[in-house]
């Protein structure tokens, strides 16, 4: 298995996994708390997830194209990621105020967050 493989597979399952996660817990959400909470707990998942999936197409394709990510890339690469996921937040909260369920929406970003730990155990290789 080549590098670029084992890299697709990995982060291919990991971004996957957390927007299966995030949609899950949506749905919990949804019969707990109905629309509010379901569209609060995916607006806070996607605020994670959805730069968290931005960068690893980044760093994928720059893979691709030059061979490897050195760690000044990837460092500049996470504080792209940090500055989105914290805008998209703030945005998520203007944008739901008047329907925010604050818990609902940061139990979406706690879900998001972990779904990377769960990731690294599920794509473990032995």
């Amino acid at each position: 298995m080549t590098q670029m493989t084992g890299w697709k597979n990995t982060v291919g399952t990991a971004i996957a996994l957390q927007w299966a996660l995030v949609m899950i817990f949506a749905g919990a959400a949804w019969l707990i708390g109905g629309n509010s909470g379901a569209l609060s707990l995916f607006a806070g998942g996607a605020a994670v997830a959805l730069p968290n999936a931005v960068l690893a197409l980044w760093l994928t394709l720059r893979l691709r194209s030059k061979g490897a990510v050195g760690a000044a890339g990837m460092m500049f690469g996470e504080l792209l990621k940090l500055t989105f996921t914290l805008v998209a937040i703030a945005l998520v909260a203007v944008r739901l105020k008047p329907e925010l369920s604050w818990l609902a929406m940061l139990t979406g970003v706690v879900v998001a967050l972990k779904a990377q730990w769960l990731a690294l155990w599920v794509t473990r290789r032995y």
